[in-house]
């Protein structure tokens, strides 16, 4: 077992030197990402795509189809981009029949430990998996599949719940395995801009958008009991939104039967702000029973995005957008919330390194030196993988008009726009812009109480 164990690296280095890993071992991820973000933003899905395609046969199938599909979704291609999503939605319910498995099994944890967290096949975070449910259905909406649209949003709020109790119990577990471990206090200044970023959400789970967005469309519809519960839970988890109160009072009128009278219809702006921020990489000295080691981590800088409101106006009306959700924070306190786990790996990691690294120097000579160095070097980095063309931010915007067709004047980060949109006598039309540098903007087939 001892010979075993020293000759694994050698042996793992060889596979892992002849390209046999995932994607982001020894590139890191945001530096692909640039490319499909700059060609997303520019309108090229087919460069994006190409750019990607490899990536969505390998070990991180997962993340580069999450790329895929929003990029899709973007550069207004709904139906290529239900299609990927649906391709996603299939391999995490795949992962949720694998978990029993992936608990009991010890063989992937040896490569990670050996190597680092780029070793293993991406899984994706939690508020991941529910952004993949909330744009697919805005991918239904588009296409004018109410019920399809309906579907989803139904997921949103259960992946959310499930989610959490889930969340709990992993949090829990890292808790147990971090005892005596090196904690994030410790490095609290490395972490700081990490810290920071965090402390913009109140959950890593929690999306108070989709729940906006899923209030919407059951107001549009004339499901009012439940879109109360959602606006409801969006003001929970963001009681600050200047306009979820005003939504409530609203729905609860119509709940209870009563109609506006002034003949108006509603416009709301979903406006999705530019690109998450990619993570980086800090050295971090880890104390071990053979003495300090360097080992990586990812973190976040404090370069993050600030959020800047939309500007729109139509029929003489005018409003400012207000921000729902921070998608920069929620990842970075999904990261955070690893840290602790992270640290005992990387804790363990660095001994058993140095054991293997040791015994190859006195068993295997100078080419066995040499070549765990070489691996040794290689494989310690940072795993930066996380889903990048999601917004940095998600704002909402109202205005009331009278039915007719209106010209809706929009300026934002990515420049002004002008754009013609229907409004029908309580009815609701969604404008949604997604700034990516430019203004990429869909309107959305009218909704009406049926």
């Amino acid at each position: 077992m001892t010979r075993m164990l020293f000759r694994f690296p050698l042996l793992l280095a060889a596979t892992l030197l002849t390209g046999c890993a995932t994607n982001s071992l020894f590139n890191p991820y945001p530096n692909q990402a640039a490319d499909w973000k700059q060609a997303a933003a520019a309108g090229q899905p087919e460069a994006a795509f190409s750019r990607l395609a490899k990536g969505t046969e390998g070990g991180d199938r997962l993340l580069y189809l999450q790329e895929r599909a929003r990029v899709a979704q973007i550069t207004d291609l709904p139906a290529e981009s239900q299609q990927t999503f649906s391709q996603i939605i299939t391999l995490y319910d795949a992962q949720d029949e694998q978990a029993r498995v992936r608990l009991s099994s010890a063989g992937g944890g040896l490569g990670a430990l050996m190597v680092n967290d780029n070793a293993l096949p991406y899984r994706g975070y939690e508020y991941e998996r529910i952004a993949v449910h909330g744009l697919q259905a805005m991918n239904y909406w588009q296409q004018g599949d109410i019920e399809g649209a309906a579907v989803e949003f139904r997921r949103v709020t259960l992946e959310q719940q499930v989610a959490e109790q889930r969340h709990e119990q992993e949090i829990g577990r890292a808790e147990e395995e971090a005892a005596g471990a090196p904690t994030m206090d410790d490095f609290d200044s490395q972490f700081a801009g990490l810290n920071t970023a965090a402390a913009t959400v109140r959950s890593s789970i929690q999306n108070p958008y989709f729940y906006y967005l899923a209030g919407v469309f059951r107001e549009g519809t004339g499901n009012y009991n439940d879109a109360l519960v959602d606006f409801k839970k969006a003001y929970e988890i963001m009681p600050e939104m200047p306009l979820l109160q005003a939504d409530i009072e609203r729905v609860s009128t119509l709940q209870r039967g009563r109609r506006g009278s002034d003949g108006t219809g509603q416009v709301v702006i979903a406006y999705e702000q530019g690109y998450i921020p990619p993570r980086q990489e800090i050295s971090l000295p880890i104390p071990t029973i053979h003495g300090y080691f360097a080992v990586s981590f990812p973190t976040y800088g404090t370069d993050m995005v600030v959020p800047r409101p939309l500007q729109a106006s139509a029929g003489g009306k005018s409003a400012q957008s207000a921000v729902i959700t921070r998608f920069d924070g929620m990842a970075a306190r999904a990261l955070k919330e690893q840290i602790p786990a992270m640290l005992v790996r990387q804790t363990l990691r660095a001994a058993a390194k140095y054991g293997a690294q040791k015994k190859a120097n006195d068993e295997l000579g100078l080419l066995g030196a040499l070549t765990t160095q070489i691996y040794n070097l290689v494989s310690e980095r940072a795993d930066l993988r996380s889903w990048l063309t999601l917004p940095a931010n998600a704002q909402i915007a109202r205005l009331t008009l009278p039915p007719g067709t209106h010209a809706l004047a929009l300026s934002g980060l990515g420049g002004s726009a002008n754009v013609e949109i229907p409004v029908t006598q309580g009815g609701t039309t969604l404008v949604r812009v997604i700034d990516t540098g430019q203004l990429h903007i869909t309107v959305m087939p009218v909704l009406e109480e049926r």
